[in-house]
């Protein structure tokens, strides 16, 4: 599987005439692109209004991991230049620099605009394919984890209302269990007043079948002594 890769011009590091262009091309090469970087900002000291050197800048930056130096080059390079197909690659290089910070949307931009003079290049239509599926991948994800936060919300909600519930069960129950001791209490009070009612009524009648029981007695008693008083005496 193909990847994103900067790709240079080749050309525009061909045919510079100061000492500070050729140089920064042979470090550029040899892959010191900080030392490349420098030599490309003397030369353009020295000869401004070469756009080629703008070029190789933003490449060596580009190389260097420089992302925002090198678009402003190569942005730079495209306002000096009225070649169509160079501002093509201009704008691809840019899209390759985006592409590799992960930049779907605006390196998907560049791609586009260097496809409109390089409709026919294969590796173009590559990094244009591949970052359109980044890009679906990254929403995909994007929406996907924004659909969980919102799950996880709604669990969190429904957690603290489940919470709330329980509380609000428990201090009911707590209030009942107050309550509980008072209500014992009345009741085994309203108990005991009852038993002793009973009571009360139990002995009432006690005593008053033993006044019966006197007065009975106390009756048969007076008629044995009336009968005895009357008998005759043998």
């Amino acid at each position: 599987m193909r990847y994103f890769i900067l790709t240079v011009l080749a050309f525009l590091l061909l045919g510079l005439s100061s000492k500070d262009a050729r140089k920064a091309n042979e470090e550029y090469n040899k892959g010191n692109y900080e030392q490349a970087i420098s030599l490309y900002k003397k030369a353009i000291d020295a000869n401004p209004n070469n756009a080629k050197l703008y070029y190789n800048l933003a490449s060596a930056q580009a190389k260097a991991g420089k992302t925002k130096d090198a678009i402003r080059s190569f942005e730079q390079f495209k306002s000096m230049t009225d070649d169509s197909q160079a501002q093509a690659r201009a704008d691809y290089n840019i899209g390759n620099v985006l592409a590799n910070k992960k930049k779907w949307e605006k390196a998907l931009d560049y791609y586009k605009k260097s496809l409109r003079y390089m409709a026919n290049d294969e590796d173009a239509k590559h990094n244009y394919e591949l970052a359109k599926k980044k890009l679906e991948q990254k929403q995909k994800k994007q929406k996907q984890n924004n659909k969980n936060q919102k799950n996880k919300q709604k669990n969190k909600q429904q957690q603290n209302k489940n919470k709330k519930q329980q509380n609000k069960q428990n201090q009911n129950q707590n209030q009942k269990n107050k309550q509980n001791p008072q209500k014992k209490n009345q009741q085994k009070q309203q108990q005991s007043q009852k038993m002793s009612k009973a009571e009360a009524q139990k002995i009432l009648k006690a005593l008053e079948q033993k006044e019966k029981d006197l007065l009975k007695k106390f009756k048969k008693q007076k008629t044995e002594s009336s009968k005895s008083k009357n008998g005759k005496d043998w």
